[in-house]
């Protein structure tokens, strides 16, 4: 690991944000069996949306009780398992309008790889080899040189394309872009430059020209209204193409709540947090015809305590969301889930220690807390969780107490108010 990587997961850690790179948040994490992305990858990713079956989960959590890096660490996962992953911000799309999550969604493909793939088990179920094909030459155009005639070979593969446009789990004008797309690949149809880039533009949601798509039989366009079932169509193409499905995380959700300058609201007003209530009501509801996808939205305790503002001001999505077994530990099969419940059954002085270590091994910190310190973290009535001032004090920044007010100092040899 070079210094450049090392000194920006440092920067990061004492701005209270995990670190991107995926070895150093791997070489940082405690406490791997026991995290909430250990249960989502085995009873979720590794099973049930494996097999075809799609979820919901919501994770809320008090400011550094380790939520992104949850979201990090499961993202990290679904790739190892073959999953596309997508993670966006709250504050970066406006979440009440569907089609602009579904933007996100599809720019995390690359749809000529996409179309490859399917290209490639099309013409394996005629019998041939996809990567016999040379790079630079199509395949019908190849088959013919290998003694195909030409009429029967183009009816073959139009009888699969028209398989492919009739099959009812996908929308029609998703089919045709997708399958023209393909009859271009495949050498039975060309399209010029410029068709094929509003084509793929159009299949990501972008706008485009009515007057542009019309040659091209696509008279619609993906917008709030529609945008979940291109998302039906795209999570199931996904699996036609040898995908194991989708893995989306969706973090900050406490934008919903946040207020500007003089009160105002900062993104989202009450008509357009009630859409977003909405479309994560619709989008759990609709969640049993979709196809291998696992989506996470994740924020902090103010959508739970907020009267009229949070998830308990729109019925409709409470109902579906609201725990309905409550115990002394937290029930990790819950599809709303407290990471401050979760941390705070394995975040013990031990893994404190634990912690330290991996820190000051990664970035030669030489700190020496002891557990009696930890200990007085972890009691500490703060604003912050636990995980968060624990980490501070580790990194030598700011102690909790002076991140609520203090002056701040560099190094902590033990810490303030303990």
């Amino acid at each position: 690991m070079d210094v450049v990587t090392r000194e920006a997961a440092l920067a990061s850690l004492r701005q209270g944000v995990p670190p991107a790179d995926e070895k150093v948040l791997a070489a940082i994490t405690v406490g791997a069996q026991e995290g909430i992305w250990g249960f989502w990858r085995d009873y979720y990713l590794a099973d049930y949306i494996a097999a075809g079956g799609s979820k919901v989960k919501f994770l809320i959590g008090r400011p550094g009780s380790g939520k992104t890096h949850a979201l990090f660490m499961l993202l990290a996962e679904a790739r190892q398992l073959g999953y596309l992953t997508v993670y966006t911000d709250a504050r970066q799309v406006r979440l009440n309008k569907f089609d602009s999550l579904y933007q996100v969604v599809l720019d995390a493909v690359e749809m000529e790889d996409l179309i490859a793939d399917y290209c490639a088990a099309l013409v394996a179920s005629l019998g041939y080899r996809a990567e016999e094909v040379p790079s630079d030459q199509d395949f019908f155009s190849w088959a013919q040189g290998r003694g195909r005639a030409a009429e029967s070979l183009r009816r073959e593969i139009q009888e699969k394309l028209d398989a492919f446009y009739q099959d009812r789990k996908i929308n029609h004008s998703f089919a045709a872009a997708f399958t023209q797309l393909c009859a271009d690949r495949l050498g039975t149809r060309r399209l010029v430059p410029e068709q094929k880039e509003i084509l793929v533009e159009w299949l990501k949601g972008r706008p485009v020209p009515a007057k542009m798509l019309k040659p091209l039989k696509i008279f619609t366009r993906i917008d709030r209204y529609n945008a979940r079932y291109m998302l039906a169509s795209f999570l199931y193409l996904l699996r036609l193409c040898g995908r194991r499905g989708l893995c989306a995380v969706v973090d900050n959700l406490e934008a919903l709540l946040e207020r500007g300058p003089e009160g105002r609201r900062f993104l989202y007003g009450r008509t357009a947090r009630n859409e977003v209530f909405e479309s994560l009501r619709q989008l759990i509801d609709d969640f049993a015809g979709f196809t291998a996808a696992f989506f996470v939205f994740a924020g902090r305790p103010e959508l739970l305590h907020d009267e009229k503002g949070g998830f308990k001001s729109y019925e409709a999505l409470w109902m579906r969301i609201q725990k309905e077994v409550f115990g002394a530990r937290p029930n990790k099969f819950a599809d709303l889930l407290e990471q401050d419940a979760l941390v705070q059954e394995y975040f013990t002085p031990e893994r404190c220690l634990e912690l330290q270590t991996k820190l000051n091994a990664l970035f030669s910190l030489g700190t020496e807390l002891a557990e009696e310190d930890f200990r007085c973290l972890l009691e500490t009535v703060s604003m912050f969780s636990p995980v968060r001032r624990v980490v501070e004090a580790i990194v030598g920044q700011k102690s909790a107490a002076e991140a609520e007010g203090g002056e701040p100092h560099e190094g902590i040899s033990r810490p303030a108010g303990c």
